[in-house]
């Protein structure tokens, strides 16, 4: 699997191509696509990666250059999972989550792997976490500055596991309507961004103190290979029909 190609070179390479391309974003969870592509054949189709969410779309926009090549394009919802994706991109394979990780984390199987002591700690941890995150989803639905990608770290104190008042100064913070809050604690494993999401199991699966310490790569291989969802199925089978088709 190939990386960082600029747009030109990908549109050319599919030009070429005389096997089924799936194009993924591949920018950090290019190792899943490498075990999906083991797993479906690789002489049945390459997975090659664009190295971000913009890329493939404007490869997407491209199609029309390669119109004779089969090609699949798999695309995280990202910010698309608290809205609807246009539909000039319905031909694109979205996650069902905001992710490829929120689709593997899905069910939450994975915090099996949390002693009952961790649990209670690892929720305080999410519910202060989602406090935060309301914030910034109301943002985004309201039009507002917004950022999704502040790591658990700088969010959240190691001691007591809440929000650092300093941070919350920062940005300005107030209180998310309670419905848009209600419904990302019910449905965290879709609608939390899938590194965020992780990177709060594992700054417990983590801890010094921890006999067994895990990342979020051994994580990431859990939930592929022992924990697999119903939507990660899901998304493999909708990649499947349309290598096929």
């Amino acid at each position: 699997m190939s990386l960082n190609l600029t747009v030109d070179e990908i549109v050319e390479t599919l030009k070429r191509s005389s096997l089924t391309t799936v194009l993924v974003e591949g920018k950090d969870d290019v190792i899943v696509y490498r075990w999906l592509e083991d797993e479906i054949g690789i002489t049945i189709a390459n997975f090659l990666p664009c190295n971000g969410r913009d890329k493939l779309l404007q490869v997407y926009e491209r199609r029309n250059e390669f119109i004779d090549s089969s090609v699949v394009f798999v695309a995280d919802r990202d910010t698309y999972v608290y809205v609807n994706p246009p539909e000039e991109y319905d031909d694109i394979i979205w996650t069902n989550g905001y992710s490829i990780e929120n689709d593997l984390y899905y069910g939450r199987n994975i915090e099996s792997l949390l002693s009952k002591t961790e649990k209670d700690t690892f929720l305080k941890s999410l519910n202060n976490f989602i406090e935060y995150y309301a914030f910034e989803v109301q943002n985004l639905l309201d039009d507002n500055e917004f950022c999704l990608r502040n790591h658990p770290q700088k969010v959240l104190c190691d001691i007591q596991h809440e929000v650092k008042e300093e941070f919350l100064q920062t940005i300005n913070f107030s209180k998310a309507d309670e419905d848009l809050e209600k419904n990302i604690r019910t449905n965290y494993d879709v609608l939390i961004r899938g590194k965020s999401l992780f990177a709060l199991l594992t700054r417990i699966l983590s801890n010094k103190a921890r006999e067994i310490k895990h990342n979020k790569l051994s994580l990431l291989e859990h939930c592929y290979r022992t924990h697999r969802s119903d939507k990660f199925i899901e998304l493999i089978k909708r990649i499947e029909l349309k290598i096929s088709a």
